[in-house]
């Protein structure tokens, strides 16, 4: 298998107006049977595949000391801002491509900023190829990975691979979090992985909105197997 362009197939993984063009990519191509292992520093100059994927209205991002950072997390992190009902923000990186057991032991840290009106927390997002082949429109799932609520102002630990997630088929412009914010049915990692044994993710990491207008958060050190990313403003 090939790999994807650095950041234009990340952009192509979860930016749902372009689907039509999804049908040349595949999966990026695995590194052992975990992934790259060590700790990688993410700033605005090396985003390590990092980008924006479906970024609607005035949704943004951006690298500040302005919240600290986690436990061994650096002096800063990376802030999501949805001003609005209908922005969104994500960010997402290749470099975690494989298959989804890979994820079982992820994890991220997420803040929100105590003067948001919205008590929501960023979410995780694992972009997956259903039959792990070459990536075709109709091939596209997206895991949705829904924080519990927590105290503003505190960062606070997810264990994402022993949570749970939407399993969203993404067709069109479905947005897969508002569908699982929703309601949308829930599955562990373990059950999705039974049902679907040849699905490879090729994309994982933030989101955040739409439906948390004035949602201002915070994300950092996020663990996909033995790789832990550090986001720091320089």
């Amino acid at each position: 298998m090939r790999r994807r362009r650095r950041n234009g197939a990340v952009a192509a993984a979860l930016a749902v107006a372009a689907l039509v063009g999804l049908a040349s990519l595949q999966p990026a191509l695995a590194i052992g049977p975990f992934g790259p292992s060590g700790r990688v520093t993410v700033t605005p100059a090396a985003s390590n595949q990092f980008a924006g994927t479906l970024d609607e209205g005035s949704g943004s991002r951006v690298f500040t000391a302005r919240h600290g950072a986690p436990p061994n997390g650096g002096t800063g992190a990376l802030e999501l801002g949805t001003p609005a009902d209908g922005d969104k923000t994500q960010y997402i990186t290749d470099e975690v491509a494989g298959p989804l057991s890979r994820f079982t032991d992820t994890s991220y840290w997420a803040l929100r900023d105590p003067a948001s009106p919205s008590d929501a927390m960023p979410s995780f997002a694992i972009a997956a190829d259903v039959n792990g082949g070459t990536l075709e429109p109709r091939d596209l799932y997206v895991l949705t990975y829904l924080p519990d609520r927590a105290p503003a102002g505190t960062w606070t630990r997810y264990d994402v691979g022993a949570g749970t997630f939407c399993l969203t088929r993404q067709i069109g412009r479905v947005d897969a979090y508002r569908e699982c914010r929703d309601g949308g049915e829930q599955h562990t990692l373990e059950q999705i992985m039974a049902a679907y044994p040849q699905m490879t993710g090729y994309a994982a990491g933030f989101n955040q909105g739409g439906g948390d207008g004035g949602l201002v958060g915070a994300v950092d050190l996020m663990q996909v197997g033995g790789r832990t990313y550090d986001f720091e403003p320089a």
